[in-house]
């Protein structure tokens, strides 16, 4: 596998998971969440990612974070940093502006900014890029979400159903590709954290991703098929939120030719504190 490949496959994850709250809030005024997620293959952490992020009974904000460490760091850097915001119901999310910052080793630093408060979603890129080598249409852009809000969805379960623990899906628009990542449940099942972080009964669902158009995002060699992807999904109390829980990923793996890569839950908050049922991972 070569270095464009693995880089392309995790930051697909990281931008799935993509997930340290403030202090206490009262019901009424939600309940903040960080989310922390250490990212490997073979076993080796090459990375991490934080996701944090508060849900009102009408509205969100978040933020994320994610940087390559240890000895990676010396054939690959790389750092992103997003925020969104938007508008929240018990079904439905309504983005506002997604605005990111991604840096590739000693590469320029690169904004894309999406807004979403006119009837299409404008895109602002700084430096800017190409947007007619691989076009994507207005009617494709229509009634999707950025990456952040795509995860807020998750995260809220504004996308849950009786028969869908995991949700049904979401549609994106990231200012270059325009692609769905959409959930099969498969069963309920038990899981044990090897960092101990919890131990009890998860949601596991496989991952669809499908590109409609835009940049390919060539995570394996063109034409071929993707991995299957897996996670698993527990249900988190969270009073103030249109659902009143989390839909938090325990687990996230990808099985490669070459190994596994996986993104472990190691830091989990609501409301600043550690939930009923998990543990705090000791560094």
């Amino acid at each position: 596998m070569t270095e464009v490949r693995l880089r392309r496959m995790i930051l697909a994850a990281a931008a799935m998971l993509a997930f340290s709250a403030p202090a206490t809030a009262a019901p009424q005024d939600g309940a903040p969440l960080g989310v922390g997620y250490t990212i490997a293959f073979w076993a080796l952490p090459f990375g991490h990612t934080h996701y944090d992020g508060k849900v009102t009974p009408d509205s969100y904000s978040a933020k994320m974070h994610f940087e390559t460490s240890g000895v990676v760091s010396l054939f690959w850097k790389s750092k992103i940093d997003a925020t969104v915001n938007g508008k929240i119901a018990s079904r439905s999310i309504t983005p506002v502006v997604y605005d990111s910052y991604s840096q590739d080793r000693d590469k320029p630093v690169q904004r894309v900014k999406v807004s979403f408060d006119g009837t299409m979603p404008e895109t602002l890129a700084e430096p800017p890029y190409n947007t007619t080598k691989y076009p994507v249409t207005d009617e494709q852009k229509k009634n999707t979400l950025d990456p952040m809000s795509a995860l807020t969805a998750i995260l809220s379960g504004v996308r849950v159903t009786s028969s869908d623990p995991c949700g049904t899906g979401v549609q994106v628009f990231d200012g270059r590709r325009r692609y769905d990542v959409t959930f099969t449940y498969k069963k309920d099942e038990h899981v044990e954290l090897s960092n101990g972080m919890f131990n009890g009964t998860a949601h596991l669902c496989q991952i669809h991703y499908n590109q409609i158009a835009g940049y390919k995002q060539k995570i394996v060699k063109e034409g071929k098929k993707l991995p299957d992807m897996f996670v698993y999904f527990a249900d988190v109390p969270a009073p103030g939120t249109p659902n009143g829980h989390y839909v938090v990923a325990l687990k996230l793996w990808a099985s490669l030719t070459l190994g596994t890569v996986t993104a472990t839950l190691d830091d989990l908050k609501v409301a600043g504190a550690v939930p009923a049922g998990f543990n705090a991972v000791k560094s």
